[in-house]
C-alpha cells in the first residue's frame, strides 16, 4: 500500500457564494470521507484547509536568478488549492473511488503519490517523482 496526497481545489469567488445547504453538504462529504478512511484502515496522516488564496503570497522566478513576490495567487486560473489530505495505506484505485464523494459544489480534486525523504534521500515512492515513460 502507498501514500497519496489528495489536493483539494476551489474557486474562492464561487465558494463565497455557496448556500448554507451547499456548505453543510460539503462538510458532510468530508466527514463521510474521513469515516470511510477509518473503516478501511487507511491512515489520514494529516489534513489541512488553506485560507483564501487572496490572503496568500506567491513567489516565482523572474528568469534572471531573482524572485518576484506577489500578494495573492499568481496562477492563471480562478481555481486555487484549498486544502489537502495525506492518506496512507491505500491504493490509487480505492482512494479515487472514495474521493469522488468530495467533488461537489464545483470543486475538483487531484490525487498524487507522495515521496518520503529521509536526510534528503527518497526512501519510498521514488517512482512518483518523475512522469511514467511513454
Amino acid at each position: 500500500m502507498a501514500e497519496f496526497t489528495v489536493v483539494l481545489h476551489r474557486d474562492d469567488a464561487h465558494d463565497a457564494q455557496l448556500t448554507d445547504e451547499e456548505r453543510a453538504r460539503a462538510w458532510a462529504a468530508h466527514l463521510g470521507f474521513q469515516q470511510h478512511c477509518a473503516e478501511q484502515g487507511w491512515e489520514i496522516v494529516t489534513t489541512r484547509a488553506l485560507g483564501a488564496a487572496s490572503r496568500g503570497r506567491s513567489l516565482r522566478s523572474d528568469g534572471r536568478a531573482g524572485v518576484v513576490v506577489t500578494d495573492g495567487p499568481y496562477a492563471e486560473t480562478a481555481e486555487q488549492v484549498a486544502g489537502f489530505y495525506l492518506v496512507a495505506r491505500t491504493s490509487l484505485g480505492a482512494l479515487t473511488e472514495a474521493v469522488s464523494a468530495l467533488v461537489l459544489n464545483g470543486e475538483s480534486v487531484e490525487i498524487r503519490p507522495t515521496v518520503r525523504f529521509v536526510d534528503g534521500v527518497p526512501v519510498d515512492g521514488i517512482d512518483a517523482v518523475s512522469a511514467p515513460a511513454s
